[in-house]
């Protein structure tokens, strides 16, 4: 079985035990005779599947309940490079919401001692708190809810949050155990994300350093891949828990498209929503959004329309093809000529 990774940093939860792992582009499995003989030669992708299938087995009860949530969190999700840390850093700047750093737990279905050891590095939470905090939960979903409830405390907050980009790809299973949730679904123009997907991941953090890196995917899937997220998410547009947010609307005009926001959320409003570039929290280190940098500051246009300078006539040709409809029906064109 091979595993691929699509733009390759992954949050902590997305490898999962289904023999069949979905991502945002399409699905990864046995794809063939040849692959299923190579099963054993992609020996850490195996094991870490065999520990999740174990750690189910062993804790069918506990991962099979019937545990719904009373809270009311705030979940963000969208195509990766729409503008989801930016409004993520935005929210957890109100002074009722808590929103830290990607985790991905919300669509994770198993929680090994590995994923435990994870998240207490993602999230600051030592290592043996956790631990108790799972022994003590009665299912995966309230040990989940306790997790952000604990830092939602901690930082003497309302209302807890969680965004990973990928939770547009599981809303279903969000209202399930969370049906008190609001989901704020970050849309961007998808020339601009796909040029931004193209040289994804473009830095990482080495010892504390930045250090650049010259990613280029193929073009092609970076395009499938907002097609694929943001349909799966505009799904949802019937549902009154459901709000979709255009990048372009939060960097253009900040204050108005926030307050709208706040007013889907029913909170106050709040200026630290807009000072959030100056509010510190290890939530935003670079070692916590390495791919996210620049999100620690103020909002700034030049990432908006940057498809006019990168996208060759071949590359435009490929985008109409593949998602010009999407282009037009969410309103960035009116037809294909541009």
């Amino acid at each position: 079985m091979r595993v691929w990774k699509k733009f390759s940093r992954r949050s902590i939860s997305e490898v999962d035990t289904d023999i069949t792992l979905s991502t945002s582009i399409g699905i990864l499995g046995i794809k063939s005779n040849r692959e299923r003989c190579n099963l054993f030669a992609v020996s850490p992708s195996f094991t870490i599947l065999l520990e999740h299938l174990l750690e189910k087995t062993f804790n069918y009860s506990w991962y099979n309940d019937r545990y719904i949530s009373d809270s009311n969190p705030v979940i963000i999700g969208g195509c990766a490079r729409s503008g989801t840390t930016l409004i993520r850093v935005m929210l957890d700047s109100h002074k009722n919401i808590y929103c830290g750093p990607e985790t991905g737990l919300l669509y994770t279905k198993t929680i090994n001692d590995n994923k435990i050891r994870n998240i207490s590095r993602q999230l600051d939470i030592p290592y043996d708190v956790l631990v108790r905090m799972k022994k003590e939960s009665k299912s995966n979903i309230q040990f989940i809810e306790n997790i952000f409830k604990k830092l939602q405390q901690d930082t003497q907050k309302t209302r807890w949050g969680e965004k990973s980009p990928m939770n547009v790809l599981h809303i279903n299973r969000i209202f399930k155990y969370f049906p008190n949730a609001r989901f704020v679904h970050m849309i961007r123009d998808g020339r601009d994300t796909a040029c931004s997907l193209k040289h994804f991941p473009n830095t990482r953090v080495v010892e504390g350093e930045v250090i650049k890196l010259d990613t280029n995917n193929p073009l092609n899937e970076c395009i499938q891949r907002w097609v694929h997220d943001v349909r799966k998410g505009i799904e949802w547009r019937r549902d009154p828990r459901y709000m979709e947010v255009k990048y372009e609307d939060l960097v253009s005009e900040p204050e108005k498209t926030i307050r709208e926001v706040l007013d889907f959320l029913i909170e106050p409003w709040d200026e630290n929503v807009l000072n959030y570039h100056q509010i510190q929290s290890s939530s935003r280190s670079k070692e916590k959004i390495p791919q996210n940098i620049s999100a620690q500051k103020p909002i700034y246009k030049s990432a908006y329309g940057r498809w006019k300078n990168e996208f060759t006539e071949e590359d435009k040709t490929l985008f109409k093809n593949l998602a010009g409809d999407l282009l037009i029906e969410l309103g960035y064109e009116k037809d294909n000529d541009w």
